[in-house]
C-alpha cells in the first residue's frame, strides 16, 4: 500500500506513528541513546508489520471483488439470491442465461413470456447501448414498471457475459411524468374579424353571432379540466394543464372548424378564430409565449392555432384565406411613423427577397420614390444577376439612374453614413432577405410584407408593417403613397412599377384581389400607370418561351396538382419555372402546380395555387414558404429525383392533414 493511501484512508494511525517518532527524539537525547535505539527498531517493526498487513487484506479484497464479478458461480450462489437488486446475466446477444430470486419476482413477475420479451427488448434496444451506458444506466420498461440497467462485462470461463443490474425506478418515473403533465400552459383566443362581421349585420345580429361563438368555445372548453375567462368584446383567457393541452393538440384544435362552420339564422358567418398557446417554466413564460404565438397566428392569416414552447412553433388549422380589413387606419400610421424616420435618416437603402422579383423591385421603386420626396438619397440593394425583373431594373437604369446598386455598394454607403435607414419589402424572413450581412449592419429597419407570418421573422424592426391579407407588396407600398403630403405625383415610372407587382401575384387580378386591390390600381392608373407597358415588362424572349413550353408538356398530374421537372439550363431558369407553374393552373382539374429545377447547386421548387390548396403549408415542409396560392422552397445536399419523390409525400401529407379538419 502507497504511504499517501495510507495516510489518507488511515490519519488516526499516521498520527501515532508521528508521535512515537517524536518520543524516540526526546529519548534519545534526554535520557538513553540504547534505549532509544530500540524504540525505533520496534516502532520501524510496527510500521512494516503494518504496511505487510494492509498490503495482504487489500490483495483479499481485490481478489474477492474480482471473484464477484468474473466468477459466474459464486453469483449464482446463495450470497447473489440475498442480493437487494435484481440481477440477470446474459450472453453479447441478449439471451438471458442465468438470474437471481429477486430478478424473477421483481422483473418477471407472473408473466409466462417475460423472459423471451425481455431478450426481444434487448435486442430492440441493443446490447452496446446498454454495455455503453454502464454508468449512467438505460431504462427498461416491462409490463407494468420500469427498470434502469446498469451493465457490468465479465466472463463465465472463457465465455464473455453481461450482468445486468435491476432498479426499480418506476416510482420516480410516475413522479417525473406527473410533473410534466400538471404543468401550466396558457391559451389565448380571439375571434378574428368580429370588426369585418359588424358591417354585415345589425348590432343585435352581431351580438348573438358573438354568443353563439362563445357558446362553441365555452362548450369545447367544458370537455377538458381548465379555467377559461373573458377578457374584452372577442378574446378569452384559458389556463390548461399540459395533459389537457395534449388532447386538444390530438385533436388538432378542432374548435376551429366549429367556429369556422357557424352558421347565423341559417346563413353561413365566415366567422374565424385564432388561438395562441403558451408553455414555459413559469407562468410569466407561458403567458409571453401564448401572446407571440397568438400574434404568429394572426400574423399568417388568422383561424389557426399556434403553439409555443421555448423556440418551437407547432401550427394547426391555416386553411382559410386571410380576412381583407377595409380599414387604411394602419397604412395611415405606418405612413407617418416612416416619414419621421426617412426625415430623421442620412440615407435610405431598399432591399428585397434573394432572386427578387417585379414584386420586391416595384416595392423597392416606390420606396426609393417616398425617400426622394423628402430629398434623401435612396438606393435599391440587388443582386441583378439573380433578379425575375431584369427588365424592370433595366427601365430603372434609364428613369432613375444610380438608384440599383450592387450589395457591396450597399454596404459602404451604410458604412459612410451612422443614420442609415435600411427598408426590406417582400419578405420579413431573415434568412431570405437578399442579404444577411447588409441587414445586421443596418441601425433602424423597416419591414413591408404580405406574406404569412413566419418563426424566423425580423425581431428587431423599428416599423413591422405586416398584412397577410394584401395581394402584394407593392399594394402596401401604394397605400403608404397615399398617405403621405409630401407626394403629390410618384410618376408614371413608379406607377408602372408598383402596378407590376400588383399583377404579378394577382395573375392579372385574377388571385387574391381584393377591394383595396383594386384602389390601388384606380390609383397607380391615376398616377399615370399604363397596364400595356406594365405587360411588357413581363415578355420573354423566344427561347425563354420555348424552355417554358417544353416544361408544361412534360408535367404530369397528381391527384389534384400538376408537378413538372425543368432540367433546362437557362440563365432566367427561375423566372420561366414560375411561369411554367402559373400556366399548369390552367389545366382542368389542377388545384396547384409545383415545378421542381435546379439552380446555383440548389433544388427549387415553384409553388402555384388557385387557392383551394394552401400551397405555402406544403412548402414549409421543406423550409420554405409564402403565401397560400405563391410559395417556393429551395434545398440543399439533395437531387431532383429525392425532391420531387419527397413532393409527392409532402402532398399526401398535406391532403391527409386537411382531411382531418
Amino acid at each position: 500500500m502507497k504511504l499517501k493511501t495510507l495516510l489518507r484512508n488511515f490519519p488516526v494511525f499516521a498520527v501515532a506513528v508521528v508521535l512515537a517518532l517524536l518520543f524516540v527524539i526526546i529519548t534519545f537525547f534526554t535520557a538513553s541513546k540504547w534505549l532509544a535505539i530500540v524504540e525505533l527498531i520496534i516502532l520501524l517493526a510496527v510500521v512494516a508489520l503494518t504496511f505487510a498487513y494492509f498490503d495482504v487484506f487489500n490483495a483479499r479484497k481485490q481478489k474477492l471483488l474480482s471473484h464477484i464479478s468474473s466468477n459466474l458461480d459464486f453469483i449464482g450462489g446463495k450470497a447473489s439470491n440475498n442480493f437487494p437488486l435484481p440481477i440477470a446475466v446474459c450472453k453479447n446477444d441478449g439471451e438471458i442465461i442465468w438470474y437471481n430470486n429477486l430478478f424473477e419476482k421483481s422483473v418477471i413477475g407472473s408473466n409466462p413470456t417475460g423472459y423471451s420479451e425481455l431478450t426481444a427488448t434487448f435486442n430492440e434496444m441493443g446490447m452496446d447501448t446498454i454495455i455503453n451506458a454502464s454508468e449512467t444506466g438505460v431504462i427498461i420498461d416491462t409490463d407494468d414498471k420500469n427498470f434502469k440497467v446498469y451493465s457490468h462485462n465479465a466472463k463465465k470461463g472463457s465465455e464473455d457475459v453481461v450482468v445486468l443490474y435491476f432498479v426499480d425506478v418506476t416510482k420516480y418515473l410516475k413522479i417525473a411524468d406527473e410533473y410534466v403533465k400538471s404543468r401550466p400552459s396558457i391559451l389565448i383566443m380571439t375571434i378574428d374579424n368580429m370588426a369585418e362581421i359588424q358591417q354585415d349585420y345589425r348590432e343585435s345580429d352581431c351580438a348573438a353571432i358573438r354568443n353563439g361563438v362563445e357558446k362553441l368555445i365555452e362548450t369545447w372548453v367544458k370537455d377538458y379540466k381548465c379555467f377559461i375567462s373573458k377578457f374584452g368584446d372577442s378574446k378569452f383567457f384559458v389556463v390548461a394543464e399540459k395533459r389537457e393541452l395534449d388532447d386538444m393538440v390530438e385533436r388538432r384544435f378542432d374548435l376551429l372548424d366549429s367556429v369556422r362552420e357557424y352558421t347565423y339564422d341559417d346563413k353561413f358567418v365566415g366567422v374565424t378564430l385564432s388561438i395562441g398557446v403558451g408553455m414555459g417554466s413559469t407562468l410569466p413564460d407561458c403567458e409571453k409565449n401564448a401572446k407571440l404565438a397568438l400574434d404568429m397566428a394572426l400574423g399568417r392569416g388568422g383561424d389557426q392555432a399556434v403553439v409555443k414552447n421555448k423556440d418551437d412553433y407547432e401550427f394547426f388549422g391555416g386553411i382559410s384565406k386571410s380576412v381583407e380589413s377595409t380599414t387604411k387606419v394602419k397604412s395611415r400610421t405606418v405612413a407617418a411613423a416612416l416619414t419621421e424616420l426617412i426625415r430623421g435618416c442620412d440615407n435610405l437603402i431598399v432591399m428585397g427577397h434573394r432572386f427578387p422579383d417585379f414584386d420586391a423591385i416595384g416595392a423597392a421603386i416606390g420606396v426609393a420614390k417616398i425617400a426622394q420626396a423628402f430629398d434623401k438619397p435612396a438606393y435599391i440593394a440587388t443582386n441583378r444577376d439573380n433578379s425575375m425583373a431584369k427588365n424592370l431594373l433595366d427601365k430603372a437604369d434609364e428613369v432613375m439612374p444610380g438608384l440599383v446598386v450592387t450589395i457591396d455598394e450597399a454596404k459602404k454607403k451604410m458604412s459612410q453614413s451612422k443614420k442609415n435607414l435600411l427598408v426590406v419589402v417582400d419578405t420579413h424572413i431573415t434568412k431570405f432577405v437578399e442579404s444577411e450581412e447588409l441587414l445586421e449592419k443596418a441601425k433602424m429597419v423597416v419591414v413591408i410584407d404580405h406574406h404569412r407570418k413566419a418563426v424566423d421573422y425580423i425581431k428587431d424592426a423599428v416599423i413591422f408593417f405586416h398584412d397577410p391579407s394584401a395581394s402584394s407588396a407593392c399594394e402596401m407600398v401604394t397605400e403608404l403613397t397615399e398617405y403621405i403630403p409630401a407626394i403629390t405625383q410618384i410618376g408614371s415610372f413608379t406607377a408602372d412599377a408598383l402596378m407590376s407587382g400588383i399583377m404579378l401575384d394577382t395573375k392579372n387580378f385574377i388571385l387574391r384581389a381584393g377591394t383595396k386591390t383594386f384602389e390601388a390600381a384606380a390609383y397607380l392608373k391615376g398616377q399615370g400607370a399604363e397596364t400595356v407597358r406594365v405587360k411588357k415588362l413581363f415578355s420573354n424572349d423566344i427561347e425563354n418561351y420555348h424552355t417554358k413550353n417544353k416544361i408544361i408538356s412534360g408535367a404530369r398530374k397528381y391527384k389534384n396538382c400538376a408537378i413538372a421537372i425543368n432540367g433546362e439550363k437557362t440563365e432566367e431558369i427561375r423566372m420561366v419555372s414560375s411561369q411554367a407553374a402559373d400556366e399548369l393552373l390552367n389545366i382542368s382539374g389542377v388545384d396547384a402546380s409545383f415545378v421542381v429545377f435546379e439552380m446555383d447547386g440548389m433544388v427549387c421548387i415553384s409553388a402555384r395555387s388557385l387557392g383551394n390548396v394552401n400551397v405555402q403549408i406544403i412548402m414549409e415542409y421543406f423550409g420554405g414558404g409564402g403565401h397560400q396560392t405563391m410559395a417556393a422552397a429551395q434545398l440543399k445536399d439533395t437531387d431532383i429525383e429525392k425532391t420531387a419523390e419527397k413532393l409527392l409525400e409532402s402532398i399526401d401529407r398535406y391532403n391527409e392533414e386537411n382531411s382531418k379538419k
